[in-house]
C-alpha cells in the first residue's frame, strides 16, 4: 500500500477541476481568455490585448491555487499514495499549457510587447500559487493581483525590456526557492473555514468587517437583493465605486479611453456575477423572505427581486453615462455622445442580460457555465462598441433594441426563479 499508485496525468480531470465550482469559475474565463487573447492579437487590436493576456495569466493561476485551498481543507488527501502529486501535475499543465499558447501566439504574430507583460503578470500569479499553497488566507487576495494587473495594464502601456527580464528572473528563483514559502499543502483546520466561506461569499476580495454598520439605506434600496447578500452588497457597490472613481482619475491625467471602457465593463459583470453567485449559495433564504408580512404571495417576492436587480443595472447605467460621457468630452473635439449613449445602455443591457441568465439557474455547476458563456457574450457586444470608431444612427437603434430586450428578459425570467418552496 506504500507504494504510489501510477496514473495518466489525464485520469480524474474533469471530475476534479471541472465539477467543483470554485476552479471551475477560473478555469472556464482561462479557456474564453486565451481563445480572446490569440484573436486580439491576429486583428492587432492592442488596446485590449494587455487585459486579456493579464486576465488569461491570472485566471489561470488563481485556479490552481484555488484547489491548493480545498487539498489543504481535506484531511485525507494525504493518505491516498501520489494523489496529492497526482492533481498537483495537473494544476501545473494548467498553469504551463495556457502560458505557452499565449507566448507562440505572441511570437508567430510579432506581438511582443504582450511577451513583456506576460512575464509580470507570470511572476505575480507564482507568487501568489506559491503562498496558496502554504496558507489559505492568501487566496483572498486573488481579486487584488487581479485589480493590480489592470492598473498595471492601463498605467504600464510599454514595459522596459529590463524591467520583462528581472520579472523573469524573479519567477525562476521564487520557483528553485519554493520550498522556503512553508511546508505546502498541509492539512490545516481554518482552511476548511476559508474554502466554506468562499463558496458561500462568492470569493468577496472585502474584508468582512468593512462598511460595519453603515449603508442601511442602500440595502433597502436593493432590498431584497441585500437580503441574500447581506452586508456584501455594500461592499461589492463600494468596489466597484471605488473602481469607477479610479477610472476616472486616469483618464483625466492620462486619457486612457477605450480601455478603460472595457475594464469598467468586465468588472461590472464580474461583480454581477459574485452577487448572483451568493444568491445561488443561500437558496434557503427564499422559504424565510416569502413569509415576510411585506409580501402576499411568493410570485410578489419574485418580482422585488427582479426589481432590484434592475435598480443595479441602473447603477451600473449611471457609472457608466458619467465614465463614457467624461471621456468623450476630454478626447474628441466635436463629441457627438454615441458612444456615450451606446456603451450606456449596452453595459447596462448586458448586466441585466445577466441577471436574467441566472434567474434560470438552480444548481451552482450549471450557473457556473451559462454565466461564464453569458459573461463572454455580453463582454463580446461591449467590446465591439468599445471598438467601433464611427457610429450612426442604426447603432444606436440596435443598443435601444438590445437593452429593451435585456429588460425584458430579465422581467419575464422572474417566473423561472427557484425559491426552494
Amino acid at each position: 500500500m506504500s507504494n504510489q499508485i501510477k496514473r495518466a496525468w489525464y485520469r480524474g480531470f474533469y471530475a476534479y477541476w471541472f465539477k467543483e465550482c470554485g476552479s471551475l469559475n477560473y478555469l472556464l474565463p482561462m479557456f474564453i481568455g486565451v481563445f480572446a487573447s490569440v484573436l486580439i492579437m491576429i486583428k492587432n487590436i492592442e488596446e485590449v490585448l494587455p487585459f486579456t493576456i493579464c486576465f488569461t495569466s491570472i485566471c489561470a493561476f488563481a485556479s490552481v491555487a484555488w484547489q491548493s485551498i480545498r487539498l489543504q481543507a481535506t484531511e485525507w488527501h494525504k493518505l491516498v499514495p501520489g494523489y496529492t502529486k497526482h492533481i498537483v501535475t495537473q494544476g501545473h499543465i494548467i498553469i504551463i499549457v495556457p502560458h505557452i499558447i499565449l507566448i507562440c501566439a505572441a511570437l508567430i504574430l510579432h506581438q511582443y510587447h504582450a511577451l513583456k507583460l506576460l512575464s509580470i503578470s507570470t511572476l505575480l500569479g507564482t507568487a501568489f500559487y506559491l503562498k496558496c499553497r502554504v496558507t489559505s488566507k492568501t487566496f483572498n487576495a486573488s481579486a487584488y493581483v487581479f485589480f493590480a494587473m489592470i492598473g498595471l495594464t492601463i498605467i504600464l502601456k510599454d514595459i522596459p525590456l529590463w524591467l520583462a527580464c528581472s520579472a523573469i528572473f524573479v519567477t525562476v528563483i521564487l520557483i528553485l526557492l519554493r520550498d522556503r514559502f512553508g511546508s505546502a499543502l498541509k492539512w490545516q483546520p481554518q482552511a476548511l473555514i476559508d474554502y466554506k466561506h468562499a463558496l458561500q461569499s462568492g470569493w468577496s476580495p472585502i474584508p468582512k468587517s468593512f462598511m460595519k454598520g453603515y449603508g442601511q439605506g442602500l440595502n433597502k434600496f436593493f432590498f431584497p437583493l441585500s437580503y441574500f447578500m447581506g452586508r456584501s452588497l455594500l461592499q461589492y457597490t463600494a468596489l466597484l465605486l471605488a473602481i469607477f472613481i479610479l477610472l476616472f482619475t486616469l483618464n483625466y491625467f492620462y486619457v486612457v479611453g477605450q480601455p478603460s471602457l472595457f475594464i469598467f465593463a468586465n468588472l461590472s459583470c464580474v461583480l454581477v456575477f459574485m452577487i448572483l453567485w451568493t444568491r445561488i449559495q443561500r437558496q434557503q433564504a427564499w422559504s424565510t423572505l416569502i413569509t415576510l408580512p411585506i409580501y402576499s404571495s411568493v410570485n410578489e417576492a419574485k418580482q422585488s427581486y427582479v426589481k432590484a436587480g434592475e435598480k443595479y443595472a441602473f447603477f451600473i447605467l449611471l457609472c457608466s453615462l458619467v465614465l463614457v460621457g467624461f471621456i468623450e468630452l476630454i478626447r474628441f473635439e466635436s463629441p457627438s455622445f454615441y458612444l456615450t449613449a451606446i456603451y450606456t445602455l449596452t453595459n447596462s443591457g448586458g448586466v441585466l442580460i445577466c441577471f436574467a441568465v441566472g434567474n434560470f439557474c438552480r444548481k451552482s455547476a450549471f450557473f457556473s457555465v451559462a454565466l461564464v458563456f453569458t459573461l463572454g457574450f455580453v463582454l463580446a457586444i461591449t467590446g465591439i462598441v468599445v471598438e467601433t470608431k464611427e457610429f450612426e444612427l442604426a447603432h444606436l437603434g440596435g443598443a435601444i433594441g438590445y437593452f429593451l430586450f435585456a429588460l425584458y428578459a430579465n422581467r419575464k425570467s422572474a417566473k423561472h426563479l427557484y425559491t426552494n418552496s
